[in-house]
């Protein structure tokens, strides 16, 4: 399978990623104003909150595997010398290194290679 065609479809995972974790934090969202309607004792709401919460946690878990999938296709685009433009990734995907949970160098490479 050439680069480009493993670019498209990682460029696929990433938009279907993006688009579902929309769509869970909007459902999420939803609940989460919802419960605030409710006639619930408080030991319950709160509760329920600590769920939400998770829920979001989890989601922004999500997000930094989606940047980590977008750093490995900017790093082969730059590395093999693909026109990267034509698959909208964001920016931000080049230096997530804020995060204690990075690829070093070698990772990366291993990551590529394994594909």
């Amino acid at each position: 399978m050439a680069y480009e065609d493993t670019i498209l479809q990682l460029c696929e995972v990433i938009k279907e990623s993006e688009n579902n974790a929309q769509d869970i934090f909007n459902n999420t969202e939803a609940i989460d104003n919802f419960l605030e309607e409710l006639s619930l004792p408080l030991h319950q709401k709160n509760k329920l909150s600590n769920f939400i919460s998770n829920i979001y946690g989890l989601l922004q878990n999500q997000d930094l595997h989606r940047q980590k999938i977008e750093k490995v296709v900017n790093f082969v685009c730059d590395n093999n010398g693909i026109d990267k433009t034509k698959y909208n990734l964001a920016p931000s995907a080049k230096n997530i290194d804020a995060s204690e949970d990075t690829l070093s160098q070698e990772d990366l490479e291993a990551l590529i290679k394994s594909m």
